[in-house]
């Protein structure tokens, strides 16, 4: 832990993103292979990302999986945190955040063949699953930012009552 700044070291963020990246990750693609399965079980031979037959996902996409969860979570460290860009509105970083997870995803899936890179409704449905992912996660982000604003103003208060008040 940086003692100085009060947060955790950059490798605890690293090990903490990618552990949620790849989680996240994992439980997302299994979740589209079930819904293949049920809904559309010839879809799952056009993807190397799921095993023929519903039967899971392939060790090699795991790990996959694993280096593209690793790459985000550096991006993210770094777009992120104020360890390295100090000033920057969050907005921007969210975008950059987005356009770089857009970019890594298509460069695996590019590399891995993770679907038909000359179906253009393929990479149409990546991007609206992906926008839709990256809009749930923000609001998840907001609700954290809620309450924390409330918790830190609930300190505030209580510390302005303790310490401002000359009767004490």
């Amino acid at each position: 832990m940086d003692k100085e700044k009060n947060e955790p070291s950059f490798i605890m963020d690293l090990m903490r993103n990618l552990a949620t990246i790849f989680t996240l990750s994992i439980l997302s693609i299994s979740l589209a292979g079930l819904l293949l399965t049920f809904y559309a079980p010839e879809g799952q031979d056009i993807s190397t990302l799921f095993a023929s037959g519903g039967i899971g996902l392939p060790y090699n996409v795991i790990f996959q999986v694993a280096g593209f969860s690793f790459i985000l979570a550096i991006f993210s460290i770094i777009i992120i945190s104020d360890r390295f860009i100090k000033k920057m509105r969050f907005w921007l970083r969210i975008i950059l955040l987005f356009i770089s997870a857009i970019i890594t995803f298509s460069i695996f899936a590019i590399i891995f063949k993770w679907f038909p890179i000359n179906d253009p409704l393929a990479w149409l449905g990546f991007i609206i699953s992906a926008f839709i992912c990256f809009v749930f996660s923000l609001g998840l982000t907001f609700i954290k930012f809620k309450i924390e604003r409330k918790k830190y103003n609930t300190l505030l208060v209580n510390y302005k009552k303790t310490h401002n008040n000359p009767l004490q």
